[in-house]
């Protein structure tokens, strides 16, 4: 149920450790001051008071907080941006070395959040993100410097489940689970630079979620500092426990009990928002808190799942401090199938039928990612070593000239079947059923060729930079998901929408759940692209919710599709999603506007730089 560390008591610190802080920070005039903070209050809707942050690293020190607390420019400079299309400049970074540090920073800017309303916490792990959910005008506090330690991987009546701090890297993850034959099935794309902590606070998700979900799905427990300063253990919990735990006198207990009665009073409204999509990572999932329903979990089936809400949150009502998951023995003798589509109309068609079969995965790409691949052969270099770089090569030039007959299709897409699906249909079966008169399925037995393909999928958004070194990818459109069977009908609405907005984006994506990644190639350092963005935006997300689709399968909503829930969501549901964050943070320290009240500016907040 709830486990809790109390905040230790203060650690005294010595005269010549103070001094040695406080020479090392010119203090700033009284003018200083009063300009910093006119030029700060006409970024935000909230009144900035930069006071509080200039004292923050005094308060800190005194508390015991041993990480680094800096205002250096130049760390300042590297915190401003992300992965996103925004730049934001926070006024203080911290780098906690361990749990005990966060629950200080928590501790003292709840504290002086009441003196200072400026201050708030933003959590960032990797800065991987794509929707801007890391930046802050005010601190930022950095999981990735100090708390990356993994721990001991279990394997118990063929249960496999391991531990690790949020800056732990996917990849290093990764390699220790293969050590045991096994890995984490949401895996994203981005698997080699993101972090498990920032996956898990985005639900992110990857090319395997058509069968195994989101990082969401795959959490057993979370240690989260809430808005109190204390680390809570949160788990599933059965109706025994949950009666419990509200009998205590603490946060974690009076959080649960107002979930409970928030759902309770509103589960008809909650059922009716929940996506129709299989992917979704907008808003607060409180359909899947008491996922059997409330009634059920009453009488005793089920489960009480706080998890699921900070999956997903963005650091917007707690710091995740320390990770559970359930991993899967890794898929052997698996069957890849290729399907090239000539004729876009026949997309939408192969993806159900692939969908009958149980793949582990449909993930596609398109013409434009195919033809930069062929452009650029030594954008692969670094990726495939030796003599194997030249065999891959070989393959993509021996199915462009022969296969395709230099004809470059409108889409690949890629299945991948396990050993019980082709044990009991034959893969060459299913080719057949994919197949028509214009699409010609086939298995991949090369393992060159199937090399190729998955380094051309993973690589499509960096392919897209080759276009234009003066532009860049721009991440605001790339992440809506429509039914599967709509998939041919949207995609020939978007490529409309392209060609009226005149823009190009190469496309990838993760067919079996008809969610599309594409990014427009944009100037950021063209005045208009502000105003640019915004009318793609409006006009993308529309085509999206048309289709009965949602705008954010996996990257959330961050900055930019925080203020577009609208179209998602109804007014009601929107307010029970602030309450939401009321009763985990009622006054707003965790990392606000994201999520729900939005107070960045779109296009004031933008990079102005490619």
């Amino acid at each position: 149920m709830a486990t809790r560390s109390s905040t230790s008591p203060k650690k005294a610190v010595t005269k010549k450790a103070v001094a040695k802080s406080e020479k090392a920070r010119v203090a700033p005039s009284p003018r200083a001051i009063a300009e910093t903070a006119k030029r700060i209050a006409q970024t935000g809707t909230i009144k900035r008071n930069p006071l509080g942050h200039l004292l923050l690293e005094k308060m800190l020190r005194e508390s015991g907080f041993r990480g680094g607390v800096s205002s250096s420019k130049k760390l300042l400079d590297a915190y401003s941006t992300d992965e996103s299309i925004f730049s934001i400049r926070p006024q203080v970074v911290l780098q906690p070395k361990n749990r005990h540090d966060i629950e200080i920073a928590v501790s003292i800017i709840a504290r002086e959040t009441k003196r200072f309303s400026s201050l708030s916490l933003t959590p960032r792990a990797a800065g991987t993100g794509l929707g801007g959910g890391s930046l802050t005008d005010s601190v930022v506090i950095d999981v990735c410097a100090h708390l990356n330690k993994i721990g001991d991987v279990t394997i118990k009546k063929d249960k496999i489940t391991f531990s690790c701090e949020p800056g732990a890297m996917w990849r290093d993850v990764e390699k220790k689970l293969k050590e045991y034959d096994a890995y984490l099935p949401p895996y994203t794309a981005s698997k080699d630079i993101c972090s498990i902590g920032g996956s898990i606070a985005n639900n992110a998700a990857g090319p395997d979620s058509l069968r195994y979900g989101h990082c969401a799905d795959w959490v057993e427990s979370l240690d989260v500092v809430l808005a109190d300063g204390h680390t809570y253990t949160l788990r599933p919990i059965t109706y025994r426990e949950f009666k419990l735990l509200i009998k205590q006198d603490h946060e974690h207990a009076r959080i649960a009990r107002q979930v409970f009665d928030l759902i309770s009073k509103n589960e008809a409204e909650i059922k009716k928002n929940q996506p129709k999509t299989k992917k979704n990572s907008s808003g607060y999932s409180l359909w899947h808190v008491m996922s059997d329903g409330v009634a059920n979990f009453k009488k005793g089936k089920g489960t009480f799942d706080l998890t699921r809400i900070v999956s997903g949150s963005q650091g917007t009502i707690g710091v995740i401090t320390n990770i559970t998951m359930r991993a899967l023995p890794i898929q052997k003798n698996t069957t890849l199938i290729s399907v090239p589509i000539f004729d876009l109309a026949e997309a939408a068609d192969v993806v159900t039928k692939a969908l009958t079969h149980n793949p582990i995965n449909i993930e596609l790409f398109d013409s434009l990612s195919f033809d930069l691949a062929l452009k650029n052969p030594s954008f692969f270099k670094e990726r495939i070593k030796g003599q194997d770089y030249y065999r891959v090569m070989l393959s993509m030039y021996t199915m462009y000239h022969i296969r395709f007959n230099r004809k470059v299709p409108e889409f690949i897409i890629l299945m991948t079947l396990d050993e019980a699906t082709t044990h009991k249909t034959p893969a060459t079966d299913i080719v057949k059923d994919v197949s028509s008169k214009t699409t010609k399925a086939r298995v991949v037995t090369n393992k060159y060729e199937a090399e190729m393909l998955w380094q051309i999928r993973r690589a499509s958004y960096s392919l897209s930079k080759f276009q234009d070194p003066n532009k860049r990818p721009a991440a605001f459109l790339e992440d809506m998901t429509v039914p599967p069977e709509n998939l041919s009908k949207y995609f020939m609405q978007i490529k409309k929408l392209f060609k009226d907005f005149n823009v190009t984006a190469a496309v990838h994506g993760h067919g079996g759940n008809g969610h599309f990644h594409f990014y427009p190639l944009l100037d950021f350092t063209n005045k208009t692209t502000p105003a640019l963005v915004m009318k793609m935006a409006d006009a993308f997300y529309d085509t999206a919710v048309k289709f009965k689709g949602d705008i954010c399968g996996e990257h959330n909503d961050g900055i930019i599709r925080t203020p577009f829930l609208h179209k998602m969501f109804s007014k009601k549901m929107l307010d029970i999603f602030k309450e939401t964050e009321h009763i985990f943070d009622p006054d707003d320290i965790f990392n606000p506007g994201k999520k729900v009240n939005p107070r960045f500016d779109i296009k004031g907040t933008m990079r102005t730089e490619n």
